[in-house]
């Protein structure tokens, strides 16, 4: 049996490797600085509400 595609799984992931891959390349978003560039900020943003629909739908899940 295959397993279905979780699209919003992909799409957090997706999210999080573009934010990753941005914050590697970019001086002003790196972990040890406190204030990210717009772009920065908008893919860290897409991440995190992606990631918190993600676990709210985990959560009700378990419910």
């Amino acid at each position: 049996m295959t397993r279905r595609r979780d699209e919003l799984y992909d799409r957090y992931m997706r999210a999080y490797r573009e934010h990753a891959r941005h914050a590697a390349d970019c001086a002003a978003c790196r972990a040890d600085q406190h204030r990210p560039c717009e772009t920065g900020t908008a893919l860290f943003d897409a991440f995190a509400t992606l990631q918190d629909e993600y676990l709210a739908r985990l959560a009700a899940q378990q419910r």
